[in-house]
């Protein structure tokens, strides 16, 4: 069915071409039938036909999109509405400020009692406005949006306007073919015939969609195409109606000699500037495409140029760092690879030796000298920070679903610190107040045990964490404040990116991994010195 509707279609678009050229061919050879097939009736005006030959193709040229020939038809569509655009929109303003654009007495001197025309030349109202709708249409079909579903109604409304002057040349109504003495001029029998057809094939067009497998043109050729067709044809206009203006002029023809010559040598500029610019416009694109082709082919050390400060430019920079990032996510799933190959087993072993420590110290603490406990002490701490290690890493690397409930924090805080071992010269102040909590539990207690810790590590001389909690109209707040030294100036800006760290036994995984995880929750997180403060948002269940 879409293939008979495309086909239909397609034969619309060949009449309406050929009956625009015949109209054409009438003008030019002065034959009143071709015209006006009806005789002393209104005629088809010559910019009316040239429109219809257009019109004709972009119809065409948008069923052939719809197969998925997408590349002539991405020049073709554009240059075919620009011609007719011109002819009239041109128009359209002359007529609404009534004034003679000179495009009406273009090539073609009609008569001034022509039938039915109010002003010599001048197409209808509706006429212009239908051809300005196809246009349109045109523009509508090239877009992936909701606009192309617009096409359809687009098609009845061309169709209505054009059968109507069909039913007022059947009961001799001029009003219905749009006659209104000294106002608008009637619309020509094979004008309505016309958009009628060229309606419905519009309308035939509304189911089809944009095949999967298309085939466009290098865009330097449509660059240079839509450069030359919106430099050459308005030239082509200015020369036309330079002619039809130096035609009442004596001794014109040195003039004409001269307005060929300056549109030759503007032609060649033109085309020689649209080919240059193209390229200038292309090269760097066309570059970026070979890049991206060699680092699929795992090619990574290759770089985009970086010159410019324009768009392409930032669009090469930002490349440049997207590969980076690539680098840097294969590096992280390759660790990501190993240690959850690895961990799990290490962890094992390392619970094995923790456990065999502190049976020995147990059991053999009243046989063992000092010196003896407290290499145990330092293993055991050894044991624990490898621990924490793989935990971070496990952490930043796990992705599991979210499992969200409301949670009171206090509870939560409650839990989180009975895995926490502080110190006693380390001082928590937790808040007096409960807020709910929409979250997964499991996760933000990994976010909390993370920055408690942290926390301690950067108290070792001792000292205060203070734990807030509030809520506004749209977010849970939490805040942990300790009474450190801060963080660097040069770390601060980057500190939840992985592999950022400030000590020495850190993965630079655990705020990585916090970022991430309140995130998933579609809150933030935010850190600020003087004192260190991480601010966490966590939206409301409402809002979530």
């Amino acid at each position: 069915m879409k293939l008979l509707s495309t086909r239909i279609s397609q034969i619309i678009s060949y009449v309406t071409i050929c009956i625009g050229l015949i109209v054409c061919i009438g003008w030019l050879l002065d034959i009143p039938f071709l015209t006006s097939i009806i005789p002393n009736a209104v005629t088809m005006k010559f910019s009316t036909s040239i429109s219809f030959i257009f019109s004709g193709i972009t119809i065409y040229f948008i069923s052939k999109y719809n197969e998925g020939k997408i590349g002539i038809a991405q020049i073709a569509v554009p240059i075919s509405g620009f011609v007719v655009f011109l002819f009239m929109a041109t128009l359209l303003t002359a007529y609404v400020f009534g004034i003679t654009s000179g495009i009406e007495q273009l090539f073609v001197q009609e008569s001034s009692d022509a039938i039915k025309s109010s002003q010599p030349g001048m197409p209808s109202f509706l006429t212009m406005v239908n051809f300005i709708l196809i246009i349109i249409a045109g523009m509508f079909a090239f877009s992936e949006s909701r606009l192309r579903k617009l096409i359809t109604p687009i098609g009845y409304i061309i169709s209505t306007i054009g059968i109507i002057p069909i039913v007022g040349y059947a009961i001799n109504q001029p009003v219905l073919y749009y006659y209104i003495d000294h106002a608008n001029s009637g619309m020509a029998i094979h004008t309505s015939i016309l958009f009628t057809a060229l309606g419905i094939a519009l309308i035939l067009l509304k189911n089809n969609t944009i095949a999967q497998h298309i085939k466009s043109v290098k865009i330097y050729t449509k660059i240079t195409s839509l450069f030359l067709a919106s430099s050459l044809i308005p030239i082509i206009f200015v020369v036309g109606l330079n002619f039809n203006i130096l035609a009442d002029f004596p001794n014109n023809e040195s003039i004409k000699i001269s307005m060929i010559i300056i549109s030759a040598v503007t032609t060649v500029i033109v085309i020689i500037f649209s080919l240059l610019i193209s390229k200038s416009i292309s090269k760097p694109i066309v570059s970026l495409k070979d890049i991206a082709m060699q680092i699929s082919k795992g090619n990574f050390s290759i770089k985009a140029k970086e010159s410019g400060t324009d768009e392409i430019g930032e669009l090469s920079k930002t490349f440049n760092q997207m590969v980076d990032n690539i680098i840097k996510s294969e590096r992280l799933s390759t660790i990501g690879l190993i240690y959850s190959t690895l961990g799990h087993n290490i962890r094992n072993d390392l619970n094995t030796i923790k456990m065999a420590l502190e049976i020995l110290r147990h059991k053999y603490s009243a046989k063992l000298d000092e010196d003896a406990l407290s290499k145990i002490a330092l293993m055991q701490r050894s044991v624990a920070n490898i621990q924490n290690q793989i935990a971070d890493t496990l952490n930043f690397i796990r992705q599991t679903p979210l499992k969200l409930k409301n949670v009171s924090f206090l509870e939560l805080l409650e839990d989180t610190l009975k895995m926490i071992n502080a110190p006693e010269n380390i001082k928590i102040d937790v808040p007096l107040d409960d807020i709910s909590l929409y979250c997964d539990s499991s996760k933000l207690t990994i976010v909390l045990t993370n920055l408690i810790n942290n926390s301690i590590q950067a108290l070792e001389a001792g000292g205060k964490i203070t734990i807030k909690a509030s809520e506004d109209n749209d977010y849970s707040i939490i805040q942990i404040e300790d009474s450190g030294s801060g963080i660097p100036s040069e770390i601060l800006l980057k500190i939840f990116e992985p592999l950022v760290t400030t000590k020495s036994t850190g993965t630079g995984l655990g705020l990585a991994s916090c970022k991430y995880i309140i995130e998933e929750h579609s809150g933030s997180i935010t850190v600020q010195n003087n004192p260190t403060t991480f601010t966490i948002k966590i939206p409301k269940s409402t809002n979530f």
